[in-house]
């Protein structure tokens, strides 16, 4: 890379959905470029001329394909590159998320001679209530454990109705979250060993009990969104390729909040694009839009509303749950747990949003 050129949109990493250009008749997406250089090069992006003005160069390039390499040169020989991806099947496009899952599996566990359906279970049974209303594809990150009511492991969930999640599995997909709910961030110090046994454990209950068509092994977010590069590493090992977090930087304490180990630079980067591609772990992020347990019911729609306006070429939202707030023994019980996850759903539903899950829109077919 010579330093003397560098982008400035889009950058190395951006995953662009169509609505951050303008889509062409033939299927190739338009997108603005701008690079910063010295005035008075004759400088192209991609080949094509780039015009000077209010000191950066500008050029209109076509995405074509699902990964797209920019270079930008000029007329002394100055070269530099980068990559990035169009996401079209990301376009307007949203996911229900839900964290911290095991309890609802526990009951269904101590009930499996009682409940001829997962959907006897109140939670699933919302759940289903979502998708059968809005057709809502739905993600649940589980823990492998938990020590309410005397206990209970992922081990002790039933397979009888293993058909059931399989049938399901158009729009219910299960997949890691930790080990479980205590320590806090369980893997911000781990090493590759620690959480690669963990997401082995969990994998392999989940397939026992619900099948490999409701597993979701290419994305996931892990428990407190922190994760040492080496964790990162075993998760892309075990197939783990997109990574939904908040991105958000949290000034006063110098770190990211459920960002991972991305710096400030690139948390409030990806922030700002909503999707990022970091080539160092060849790893997605993707950003929560809300968190459905915070605030008040009605700030969700408020909070949707703020960053439509703020981000007109975001094309991907994703809503997050945590399932504990289901619970009215739960001391943070929240009695309008249902209607905070249908205010996003009917957001989604103004804004003319398509369910659809990470795996469908920002991963190469």
């Amino acid at each position: 890379m010579n330093q003397s050129i560098h982008f400035l949109k889009p950058l190395d990493g951006d995953c662009l959905t169509d609505k951050a250009g303008v889509l062409g008749q033939d299927g190739t997406l338009a997108v603005a470029v701008r690079v910063e250089a010295p005035a008075g090069r004759e400088l192209t992006v991609c080949g094509m001329p780039a015009r000077y003005a209010a000191g950066a160069y500008f050029a209109t390039v076509p995405l074509t394909g699902y990964q797209n390499r920019l270079i930008a040169e000029d007329d002394l020989g100055n070269r530099t590159e980068i990559t990035v991806y169009r996401l079209s099947r990301a376009t307007n496009c949203y996911r229900l998320s839900l964290d911290d899952n095991i309890w609802c599996l526990q009951d269904i566990a101590a009930n499996k001679d009682t409940y001829t359906s997962i959907f006897d279970n109140p939670y699933f049974a919302l759940l289903r209530e979502a998708h059968l209303r809005y057709g809502a594809k739905i993600h649940a990150n589980l823990f492998f454990e938990t020590p309410k009511d005397g206990g209970f492991t992922l081990r002790e969930m039933p397979d009888k109705f293993r058909h059931e999640f399989t049938d399901n599995a158009d729009w219910l997909h299960l997949s890691f979250h930790a080990k479980a709910e205590l320590p806090d961030k369980p893997y911000i110090d781990t090493d590759y060993d620690r959480i690669a046994g963990d997401f082995a454990d969990v994998k392999r209950e989940i397939l026992r009990f619900a099948g490999e068509d409701a597993y979701a092994e290419a994305e996931t977010t892990v428990h407190w969104g922190e994760c040492t590069p080496e964790g990162l590493k075993a998760l892309h090992d075990h197939g783990v390729r997109a990574l939904a977090g908040y991105l958000i930087w949290n000034e006063k304490r110098d770190c990211g909040v459920v960002s991972y180990h991305l710096d400030r630079a690139k948390t409030a980067h990806a922030s700002e694009v909503g999707i990022w591609k970091d080539a160092a772990t060849d790893m997605i992020f993707s950003k929560i839009d809300v968190v459905l347990n915070s605030g008040t019911l009605d700030s969700i729609t408020a909070q949707l509303d703020a960053a439509w306006e703020t981000y007109p070429q975001k094309g991907f939202w994703e809503f997050l749950m945590h399932e504990q707030y289901f619970y009215p023994d739960y001391r943070n019980y929240l009695p309008d747990f249902k209607e905070r996850i249908f205010a996003a759903l009917d957001w989604a539903k103004a804004h003319g949003l398509t369910p659809a899950f990470l795996s469908e829109t920002h991963l190469e077919s």
